[in-house]
């Protein structure tokens, strides 16, 4: 009889094989074990990076004594190698072991088919490690997105702080974080501001230590790059509280945070189980550590002074900057993957990649709002005005949405001096609010409007959901900066919180406004935009003679008025 084993060296562990898959009753019992690499004719074949076959089988050790006993006489080990690393630097994945039960080599076909059937194996797991880093990379920049814009929600220093030794405690499944922030640079001291425990342990806050003391951090500080060690010195006197808490730390994880080059706290994450931090560990705290940095720095200066407001419109430009970097090359291997550029893509593929896209768009979307909110906040929006058919843009805007919402346009032109790129970001931003929070019978439903106001010189845009609705104490809060209304009884919808402050700021930049018109708990809101209406002109006619006046003239009098009203509910 003959037996198949499938082993792979696992990226956290590169002294095991771990066995991935079994064919037969014995090989199947083997499934999800480890053993020693070094006692195996498998290690031999992966470091030689050839097929080893052997009839003597181990020698020495349990690892003989578990084949033997099973009555495995004869082994042919196919590597399982790569080229080109995988994202984690790793060319040895693990081999295939084909075992029989007596002493007899395989035959020149066999082994042919053993060597086809192995060099398969081996392509279908590097898709798959490429697969998973890809989505692992996902998962990060997402954290990275939501660790951002939940640090920018608050400027008050404990909440920030509490916020962000969680969100790192979890991100990298440590035991302990703790955030020492800094006081005199690399030889002065450092004070434990706060920190998360998994078990519970109290103590440590406001703990001061010399930096120089502590050899892992005083490496993280004068490097200014995370340092993987051993535990952090206990010196004396220790609190006990503290003591206990890292009495039992065998694996830790040093990361300075950085603003404008200087070091302004460093985050010291633990674990007590015999697991070090690993390269995709470092990689998610390098993405924390900017937007975590410049959330601290942001917190501290808003303590102290109005300059807060700045230095957290550099934190959104950069960190939207630094996103786009890693995405643009994400979206670019997956571009490739279903390209079929490395070979055709398994049809099981075609559902992942799918959503994956999907989610990278989303991120786009989260980035660009990012950039937009900070260009907004530092007046660096440049706009190109022109006279404008404001019913092209709100046409195109709605056309552009995946649902359809409901459009009502009057016959004759809505003409407004102002930039169509940015009033059609505005229309989005409104559009896709109302998709997001809007529900009738299930679906996503709005309804946009749009009408002139000879007599008040005013176009009127309104676009309106039937869904969740806000409650009366929310009011004017919902144009703020990363406010979101969470509702109890609804689940969360993704986004950052600066649609509505977009759209209201890129219509005050064209002398317009946005107003919340009503809302009622549980049934709906309606937002409407109000621009300044051009003389009634046509646009080719005030681009001929140079003239683009605006202001409160009225158009023509056969512009249409659609009578708008709140709809039975």
């Amino acid at each position: 009889m003959v037996y198949c084993l499938i082993a792979i060296v696992p990226a956290t562990r590169q002294d095991v094989f771990l066995c991935l898959a079994g064919a037969g009753p014995f090989a199947e019992t083997l499934v999800n074990q480890t053993f020693p690499r070094d006692v195996s004719v498998l290690d031999a074949a992966l470091r030689e990076k050839r097929v080893v076959e052997r009839t003597d089988l181990w020698t020495g050790g349990t690892v003989r004594d578990l084949f033997v006993d099973a009555g495995v006489r004869t082994v042919r080990a196919v590597p399982m190698t790569t080229e080109e690393p995988l994202p984690d630097g790793r060319r040895a994945l693990g081999a295939i072991a084909f075992l029989r039960d007596e002493p007899r080599s395989f035959t020149d076909p066999e082994r042919r088919l053993l060597d086809d059937f192995g060099a398969l194996i081996s392509l279908s797991l590097q898709r798959a490690e490429l697969r998973a880093s890809t989505e692992r990379t996902m998962a990060r920049m997402q954290l990275a997105v939501d660790v951002a814009l939940d640090l920018a929600r608050s400027l008050d220093v404990s909440e920030v702080v509490r916020r962000l030794v969680r969100r790192a405690a979890v991100a990298t499944a440590a035991d302990r974080c703790a955030l020492m922030r800094l006081e005199g640079g690399e030889e002065g001291e450092m004070i434990t501001v706060d920190a998360y425990d998994v078990s519970g342990y109290e103590g440590g806050i406001g703990y001061r230590r010399s930096v120089v003391g502590q050899a892992l951090v005083h490496e993280a500080v004068v490097s200014r790059a995370p340092v993987l060690g051993g535990q952090h010195s206990l010196g004396a006197p220790t609190p006990p509280g503290l003591r206990r808490a890292l009495g039992d730390v065998r694996h830790t994880a040093t990361v300075p945070l950085m603003y404008g080059g200087e070091v302004v706290a460093v985050l010291a994450l633990s674990r007590r189980r015999d697991q070090p931090f690993g390269p995709e560990e470092l990689e998610t705290l390098t993405l924390l550590g900017g937007p975590a940095a410049l959330a601290l720095r942001n917190s501290y200066l808003y303590a102290r002074t109005e300059e807060a407001s700045r230095v957290k419109t550099d934190f959104l430009d950069m960190a939207a900057h630094e996103l786009r970097t890693p995405l643009t090359v994400i979206s670019g291997y997956l571009s490739i993957l279903r390209e079929g550029t490395f070979g055709p893509a398994p049809p099981r593929w075609e559902d992942p990649l799918r959503i994956l896209d999907a989610k990278a768009a989303e991120l786009r979307r989260l980035v660009d709002d990012l950039l937009l909110a900070a260009r907004l906040e530092t007046g660096r929006l440049d706009a190109s005005l022109r006279p404008i058919d404001l019913r092209e843009v709100v046409e195109h805007a709605v056309q552009a949405v995946d649902d359809d919402p409901e459009l009502a346009l009057p016959q004759d032109p809505v003409m407004v001096l102002g930039d169509p790129e940015q009033l059609g970001r505005m229309v989005d931003q409104l559009v896709n609010n109302a998709l997001a929070y809007g529900r009738e019978g299930g679906q996503r439903w709005a309804r946009v409007e749009l009408e002139a106001w000879p007599v008040q010189g005013e176009a009127r845009l309104a676009v309106e959901d039937r869904g969740r609705g806000l409650p009366g104490d929310v009011g004017e809060r919902v144009f703020e900066r990363f406010f979101r209304y969470e509702d109890p009884q609804h689940p969360m919808v993704p986004g950052t919180g600066l649609g509505l402050y977009i759209a209201r700021e890129l219509a005050g930049r064209h002398g317009g406004r946005v107003e919340l018109e009503w809302s009622e708990h549980g049934v709906g809101s309606r937002f409407a935009v109000f621009l300044p209406l051009l003389e009634g002109r046509t646009a080719p006619e005030l681009e001929e003679d140079g003239e683009a006046a605006g202001g409160s003239a009225g158009v023509s009098p056969h512009a249409s008025r659609l009578v708008t009203h709140r709809p039975d509910r």
